[in-house]
């Protein structure tokens, strides 16, 4: 009987000891995902042996690791301050997961001082540098209308840098709260590996010691995505049906409509924004293992981007000028309406490597390659 590609599932749980099978279930670890394939990468020795004959032995099969890569529509629980099922994903390649749970502070209150790019904090708020950073900030009060802006630095003394400039300058007419959210920023230590099952139609793949790469990427008018590539140890291939009672979030990723799209605060209209992780992955030799390797170690990380708006008046978006000059720019983008399902993505100090002039339907584009800079906080995704 021949198998179908489209009866897939993908199972993946963090694992308390790295390289033991976790044993995800289906009502608990199952990720929905797009295109999962696996893919294999064994040693192979090439062997010149004499034999007395002009042909040799063959080859040798040796130790061997395991690509496993998919695709992830980027949407939240549905629940605010609840992980998203794919939140293990993003751990597994090199992020930190921070749950904000309760609003802060509680009520809004006011701020104590302001200016059209930034906003200084009350008594209610943390006097912990960093504290925020990548958060949104839900205002009320001045602008009247309210607002919803995203902190991309924030001060031991309160001031938070926002992603917007503002017409007027905020002040102590000014309220905020910080909504309760997920927060995922780069991570250097404590990056967990994952348990893969990839059950593809009566065919069961194991994998463990997984740790992976990504790129994500928001096309205007489209879901935002993430794509993802995982290295680990195979340790079987069975027969299995895809289990029955798999669970996933229930919502439906947002698109990106209606929404912000920020190059250095400038209202940018772009086709589409990405960032690649730029993830190194290592399997560290080891003739202990069952391979001869270990898992795999994120040994480095090169997070860059691009983004494509339409080109503007040197008086409204003067990026050339950054260029020149190394100076760093905020890029953001924010969308989605429902609480526990809006996304933001914030990238603090984007340093340009390239500028390049370009054509869009008869329009001219300026396609913007940057560098996301910074000590583990190069971009930060929030859903809240």
């Amino acid at each position: 009987m021949a198998l179908r590609t489209r009866n897939a599932a993908l199972l993946a749980k963090i694992e308390t000891t790295e390289g033991e099978d976790a044993s995800p279930v289906a009502g608990t670890d199952a990720v929905l995902v797009e295109n999962p394939q696996i893919s294999f990468n064994p040693n192979i020795v090439q062997t010149n042996e004499a034999t007395g004959s002009l042909d040799g032995r063959g080859p040798i099969t040796g130790g061997m690791t395991v690509q496993i890569t998919c695709d992830v529509y980027l949407k939240g629980s549905g629940a605010p301050g609840t992980a998203p099922e794919w939140g293990k994903l993003l751990k597994a390649s090199g992020w930190a997961e921070i749950i904000t749970s309760t609003a802060v502070p509680a009520s809004a209150e006011a701020a104590t001082a302001g200016t059209t790019t930034s906003l200084t904090l009350g008594a209610g708020a943390s006097g912990t540098a960093q504290t925020y950073r990548g958060m949104p900030l839900l205002l009320t009060g001045n602008p009247a209308a309210g607002a919803t802006s995203f902190v991309a630095d924030y001060t031991a003394g309160k001031v938070a840098t926002l992603t917007d400039q503002f017409g007027t300058a905020l002040s102590t007419g000014t309220s905020y709260q910080v909504p309760v959210n997920v927060l995922y920023r780069p991570a250097s230590t404590s990056i967990p590996s994952l348990t893969l099952y990839l059950y593809m139609d009566g065919l069961l793949y194991k994998v463990v010691g997984a740790r992976g790469n990504a790129t994500m990427r928001l096309t205007s008018g489209n879901a935002g995505r993430f794509s993802f590539t995982f290295t680990g140890m195979f340790v079987s291939k069975g027969d299995a049906s895809v289990p029955a009672g798999l669970v996933y979030d229930a919502t439906r990723p947002p698109i990106w409509k209606g929404g912000k799209a920020l190059v250095n605060r400038v209202a940018s209209a772009m086709s589409s924004l990405s960032v690649e992780f730029g993830n190194s992955l290592t399997n560290p030799d080891n003739p202990n293992a069952a391979e001869g390797y270990d898992p795999s170690i994120i040994t480095a990380r090169n997070m860059t981007g691009s983004c494509d708006p339409l080109e503007l008046l040197v008086a409204t978006r003067d990026s050339m000028a950054a260029f020149r000059s190394g100076a760093a720019q905020i890029v953001h983008a924010s969308y989605g309406a429902v609480a526990g399902n809006r996304i933001g993505l914030t990238l603090p100090a984007t340093q340009y490597t390239n500028l390049q002039p370009g054509d869009r339907n008869g329009l001219m584009t300026l396609t913007h390659q940057f560098a996301c800079t910074g000590q583990d906080a190069g971009g930060f995704i929030c859903i809240f």
